[in-house]
């Protein structure tokens, strides 16, 4: 669509106009000069608006010679998901960061044009850099442009429609907030190099932390929304992996956190200069970096979010040499001054500027830690030739004694002054009095875990303390509640996470076709087949009838197969109680006529699909004694699970013996779906191995067998209460900067 194309090129060169604009603005104050600068900064923004408008009708009204339209929309597709094909790709979602871009530039333009040109100008330097990107990645390209062998003029009658995984409510609106957030990161960039450029380096901090905090909303909600889609779409029975593009969103994240404390501690005491104005430029970079990971394709094989590779390495790459040796060199040239305006804060371990430091820190080197372990399949891959990815129990044993040393210092924090060396003891005495006497009512309900119990009381810790803060503040300016109700939803959510996680119940269940099943926790559950999706899109359900200690009901959870993927798609059945959640999610369908053993011959250093697993051939392992052999072939296993190849941990070895003549077989059971594995025979001068894959029957005649797993997620409702705590505290605190600084003598 060359209209389209024409939007971006004048959306461009406008970008251009302006950022010049306003730069030599900045040096001479020319009035012509600041007019020219807002009017092409409204022209490119208006084209802009026009390439978005534009691509949206495209997709509304079927135009399926344009490639974008045809690889991520379709006519089966209704019309709320054929807005979310808007995201679908990266072309979209580069002309989502640029729209939002365009009405953060209005803001500033309205706020802070005048002042600080210097961050209009750094501003529509990322602007036109992403619109650079749109010039060689086209989202307006047609079928027969972007395709080899398609012939001009062709327009396909129906388009491929949108990946599974993505028409879901909550995809309508998780990527759209989360981009709002990334999109925020190009603000703060752009205030940090107005400092740098200006030496302005405390006259920033007013007016840029409305921004971090709207930063962390927008970016916190946007992470919170994507737990919850994966919790109700993957059917893994979890809200956090450590994804790696989870990972690539979390990092800024939890650099803006610590971006805003040091920003609250150089407002009061006028230190930590180099630190925030460091982190306000490593908070873009850590964006522009998460973007570089999920668009690569360097994460296509190990998270189920990433984009496929796109040809667009050389640009990705380009935006992090550009931006971060641009951040680098202005820092590096005005360390010295930074320093000499930035005075020690304190000399005392106890005062509340230390204490926030120290959480600070503790928050920095797990963004740090998390950056480095997700970046592990580039530098695995360069280093050792084979990409790697860190598994989620290395995060988990990092995380928990940095959330032990977090929670502490959370707690104790608001019973210290600024300056002085000096604590509320008795409030700390009380509060943990009453955590202890809560602590222990969890242990007699049957919590006995010594991690997860230290958790709990330092939680319920904080939670008494910053609840104190939280009412007194309400009662008189309630903006100000802000931080201690956002400390309170992060002590709610630890709380959420240790009873969902840590005292989570589950079984694997197979269940044939009409038969109650007696399942663990009390539950009966019965399997009474499948029922046709009512759209006719192929998306059918599986009823099952569950008896529960207190009730029963259906269960309608998800599983069929899909075109898109070439894979068999799971959605998990949630029923939401107060106390628990019962979470059911199918795993593998067994029809009658279907064998219950596999055949496979695999050679050596090999590997070969069977059954729902990924088998690799490692070598043999022989023993020889008098009258006697041993061989076993040693296997790693992956099984598909979650959309994405898993893998089992440690070895799996069945056995071959031959003794007296007698040969004995001894398998290897799957505890993820109860397949033995045995050797059937063994071909040395080949190098080959036959393995014979027994799955198991749960009754003699053939009947239809579903697999299950069944949950229980205790309490996970305080998860979600206190992600809407830590959510609503920092509207609180937006609330309370943006009356900063219409009225800072107020403040």
């Amino acid at each position: 669509m060359i209209s389209g194309y024409l939007a971006i090129t004048i959306g461009f060169v406008a970008a251009i106009v302006s950022m010049a604009a306003f730069f030599y603005y900045a040096k001479d104050r020319t009035e012509e000069l600041y007019r020219l600068g807002s009017v092409a900064f409204g022209v490119s923004s208006a084209a802009i608006i026009a390439a978005a408008a534009l691509l949206m009708g495209a997709i509304l009204t079927h135009q399926f010679q344009i490639a974008y339209v045809w690889q991520y929309s379709s006519r089966s597709l209704g019309p709320g998901y054929l807005f979310t094909t808007f995201w679908g790709g990266q072309e979209g979602t580069f002309l989502l960061w640029l729209f939002y871009g365009s009405i953060y530039g209005f803001v500033l333009l309205r706020t802070v044009g005048k002042r600080m040109p210097y961050v209009l100008g750094f501003h529509l330097l990322v602007q036109a850099y992403l619109l650079l990107i749109l010039l060689e990645k086209n989202p307006f390209a047609t079928i027969y442009q972007a395709f080899d062998n398609v012939p001009v003029g062709f327009v396909p009658s129906d388009g491929q429609g949108l990946n599974p995984l993505l028409e879901n409510p909550w995809m309508r609106i998780h990527p759209p907030t989360l981009f709002l957030g990334y999109s925020l990161s190009m603000v703060i960039f752009a205030f940090a190099m107005h400092a740098l450029v200006t030496r302005s380096f405390h006259g920033w901090l007013k007016v840029v932390r409305p921004w971090v905090v709207f930063f962390l909303i927008a970016l916190g909600a946007g992470i919170i929304l994507g737990g919850y889609w994966a919790y109700v779409t993957l059917g893994w029975g979890g809200y956090w992996g450590w994804d790696p593009v989870e990972n690539a969103s979390l990092v800024p994240w939890l650099v803006g956190v610590v971006l805003l404390h040091g920003i609250i501690i150089q407002s009061r005491l006028k230190s930590l200069v180099r630190l925030n104005l460091f982190l306000a430029g490593f908070t873009f970079l850590t964006v522009l970096w998460g973007s570089f990971l999920t668009r690569s394709g360097v994460l296509t094989d190990f998270s189920v979010h990433s984009f496929a590779e796109s040809g667009l390495n050389a640009y990705l790459i380009g935006t992090l040499a550009l931006f971060g040796g641009l951040f680098l060199v202005f820092y590096l040239k005005e360390f010295n001054r930074m320093k000499a305006v930035s005075p020690p804060f304190t000399d005392s371990l106890a005062t509340r500027e230390t204490l926030i430091f120290m959480g600070m820190m503790s928050v920095f080197l797990t963004a740090l830690f998390v950056l480095f372990a997700t970046s592990a399949p580039i530098y695995s891959g360069a280093l050792f030739g084979k990409p790697i990815s860190i598994q989620p129990d290395v995060y988990n044993q990092v995380i928990v004694p940095v959330a032990i040393a977090l929670l502490v210092l959370i707690g104790i924090t608001p019973v210290t002054a600024w300056r002085k060396n000096k604590i509320d003891w008795k409030a700390v005495g009380t509060s943990a009095l009453g955590a202890a006497v809560l602590t222990g009512i969890s242990y007699l309900v049957g919590a006995h875990n010594w991690k997860a119990l230290l958790l709990i009381f330092l939680s319920i810790f904080t939670i008494w303390i910053n609840a104190i803060f939280v009412y007194r503040f309400l009662l008189k300016n309630y903006p100000k509640a802000g931080a201690y109700l956002a400390h309170v939803g992060i002590a709610f959510m630890v709380i959420g996470i240790i009873t969902s996680s840590v005292f989570d119940r589950h079984e694997k269940v197979n269940l044939p076709l009409g038969k109650y099943y007696d399942a663990a926790f009390g539950y009966k559950i019965k399997f009474e087949g499948f029922i046709a999706d009512p759209e006719g899109r192929g998306k059918d359900r599986v009823k099952l009838v569950v008896q529960t200690p207190r009730e029963k009901y259906i269960a309608l959870p998800q599983f069929y197969y899909s075109k898109f993927t070439k894979s068999y798609m799971v959605a998990p059945d949630v029923k939401n109680e107060f106390d628990k959640d019962i979470y059911i999610a199918p795993i593998s369908f067994t029809p009658a006529d279907a064998p219950n053993e596999v055949v496979e011959t695999i050679a050596k250093g090999d590997h070969a699909d069977v059954a729902g697993m990924e088998v690799h051939f490692l070598d043999f392992d022989v023993q020889m004694a008098p009258g006697k052999q041993v061989i076993k072939a040693n296997l790693q296993i992956k099984i598909f699970e979650d959309s994405y190849w898993k893998p089992l941990k440690g070895t799996f070895a069945p056995t071959l013996i031959v003794e007296n003549g007698e040969m004995k077989k001894e398998p290897v059971e799957i505890p993820e779906n109860n397949y033995k594995i045995y050797i059937d025979k063994v071909d040395p001068n080949n190098g080959t191995v036959t393995l014979r894959i027994a799955m198991p029957r749960v009754a003699e005649e053939k009947t239809d067998v579903l697999s299950i797993e069944l949950r229980e997620k205790p309490l996970i409702v305080i998860l979600w209460f206190g992600s809407f705590l830590l959510v609503g505290g920092l509207i609180f605190s937006l609330i309370d900067r943006i009356r900063a600084f219409k009225n800072p003598r107020a403040h």
